[in-house]
């Protein structure tokens, strides 16, 4: 199968959130993760953020990266389940983690939902460690 990999439009939102909204795992609505939302994590990080389309030009995939110039996150990783097994996810992960280190980004930090283990197995396998001594906190405004 081949796909070609280009960087994440704002316009692209629709398609993109129909992919995520059938990934388990991805707790859609825990974040601001509506067009205003993600468009301006693709605005403010508009070198970082890919999507996989097949043939056909139908978006198959996407990871978005960010940063705070400092650290490196994750976001967002997603692979068709026509897809998977394929190499893309590894793919949009290796562009994303270039393209970061480039930047002088050297640490790479993600969220993975407790309720779905498949997604940490996928990370662990990505080479990413667990981390023991934090945990994460967040406040709704």
């Amino acid at each position: 199968m081949t796909f070609a990999i280009q960087r994440l439009a704002p316009e692209d939102y629709d398609e993109a959130y129909a992919l995520w909204e059938r990934t388990p795992g991805m707790h859609l609505h825990s974040l601001n993760n509506t067009y205003g939302g993600i468009s301006s994590i693709i605005e403010n990080n508009p070198f970082t953020c890919f999507k996989a389309i097949d043939e056909g030009g139908h978006l198959i995939a996407t990871a978005l990266g960010a940063t705070d110039g400092r650290k490196g996150y994750l976001y967002h990783v997603a692979v068709d389940e026509s897809h998977r097994g394929q190499g893309i996810g590894s793919a949009l992960i290796k562009r994303v983690l270039d393209t970061l280190k480039a930047r002088g980004i050297t640490t790479i930090g993600l969220f993975v939902a407790k309720n779905y283990p498949p997604a940490k197995e996928f990370w662990l396998k990505q080479h990413f460690k667990e981390r023991h001594d934090v945990e994460y906190l967040d406040i709704d405004l």
